[in-house]
């Protein structure tokens, strides 16, 4: 399943929520400026090609979740996880 990037950034800081070594979460806010750090990262993934991206029309980049939560599996985001 292909996603826009800024709702992949939000699923993958749900998940980086769930591994080992986050915090609990303590409300369901959600930390903005860490999203959009995580929206850059997948965004450079995709312009390294080391993720499948899909330029749309409206300058929307479009990416697959199967391989943003396959970077998450690796550790890829993990030193985020100071931040959650």
């Amino acid at each position: 399943m292909s996603l826009r990037v800024s709702l992949a950034a939000v699923r993958t800081y749900d998940a980086l929520k769930r591994r080992p070594g986050a915090r609990p979460r303590q409300s369901d806010a959600r930390d903005t400026a860490l999203i959009k750090d995580v929206e850059r990262r997948i965004t450079q993934f995709a312009h390294e090609y080391q993720i499948n991206g899909q330029q749309a029309m409206g300058d929307s980049l479009y990416v697959f979740w199967s391989e943003v939560e396959r970077e998450i599996n690796a550790g890829r985001f993990d030193d985020l996880l100071d931040r959650l």
